[in-house]
């Protein structure tokens, strides 16, 4: 294994971590790691966030080749086409079924450089790929040596680029960016979604960069309490939230499994379905159909329940306000 790794994530609304819209996977043993940040607005952009990266982290598709990657596009769409049973959804679900989810997608890999040049013993070869506002920091002593794809604040400003479920004929504006450069055991690699990304960015121009040591320490309740502070003073935008720390270890060390701190509080190792398995990506993929259904029947249950509530306070603010005796 090439890192150690620590993950934290808080969705916007922390009642329902299950409305989440950022998904993540990691593979240690290959020393992959991705994250993703679905598109709200659209229509099952969890999902298509979660194909992504269970996709990326059992075998990554190289952006250069343009048939191959397109042909890799396809296969993820049609797996999220087939997850959805429209019979289920209503009409407004339905008029945006055309448009498709859309996501922000990053990975990293490591891998050994074995050569004898100049500088390179016991380095690692980092190679990133972005399309969107997801973020990788590398950080050296805690000192930022490289934010990409990202440079400054201000960037965040604009729409990002992302990655449709469903083929719009737009694809040619996608261009995926990258990087390839050398890490050193004991680098720090930040992966993260756009709300900490501008945060950190925004503390780094100012002068406040965030204690990467600290936030490699600290607990993962500790780091959400933390999370939902910035929010409460608007420091942080509210909005989902994913932070994954990876420190780059000596080859041929044996590292232990990631942990991970998610919407729910708990803490612990990696759960099965964000880390790589070593069959084919499309086997962990077979239930896909009846996670989306039960998810729907979540959303209705939530829908209705809020429906009854809000009915029953309106109507009793309207007997308090015009029928005083009315009990």
């Amino acid at each position: 294994m090439s890192f150690q790794s620590k993950i934290f994530q808080l969705a916007k609304d922390t009642e329902h971590p299950e409305q989440c819209q950022d998904a993540f996977g990691i593979d240690p043993a290959r020393a992959i790691a991705v994250v993703a940040d679905g598109v709200a607005s659209a229509i099952f952009s969890r999902r298509w966030a979660e194909i992504l990266t269970e996709s990326v982290a059992a075998e990554p598709p190289d952006p250069d080749d343009k048939e191959g990657f397109a042909q890799w596009l396809a296969e993820l769409r049609k797996t999220w086409s087939e997850s959805i049973d429209t019979s289920a959804l209503a009409w407004f679900q339905k008029a945006k079924l055309p448009l498709g989810a859309f996501s922000t997608l990053l990975w990293i890999r490591l891998s050994p450089i074995e050569d004898d040049g100049p500088g390179t013993f016991g380095a690692y070869r980092l190679r990133a790929f972005a399309v969107g506002d997801s973020c990788l920091l590398h950080v050296r002593h805690g000192e930022i040596l490289r934010m990409f794809p990202i440079e400054k604040s201000e960037e965040f400003e604009a729409d990002p680029v992302v990655l449709g479920s469903v083929d719009l004929n737009r694809d040619a504006l996608v261009e995926f960016r990258s990087i390839d450069e050398v890490c050193y055991p004991d680098d720090l690699l930040v992966l993260c979604t756009d709300a900490i990304a501008d945060w950190a960015l925004r503390g780094i121009e100012s002068g406040n960069p965030p204690s990467w040591d600290r936030l490699w320490e600290i607990a993962g309740e500790d780091w959400q309490q933390e999370i939902a502070e910035l929010r409460g003073q608007r420091e942080m935008r509210y909005d989902d939230a994913t932070l994954m720390l990876l420190k780059v270890a000596e080859q041929g060390v044996e590292i232990g499994s990631p942990e991970v701190s998610c919407s729910t509080g708990q803490i612990g190792e990696l759960p099965p379905q964000h880390e790589a398995a070593s069959e084919d990506w499309k086997e962990k993929l077979k239930s896909a159909s009846e996670q989306v259904a039960d998810g729907l029947d979540k959303a209705s249950g939530h829908l209705a329940r809020g429906w009854k509530k809000w009915k029953r306070k309106a109507v009793e603010k309207y007997r308090e306000k015009f029928n005083p005796d009315d009990k």
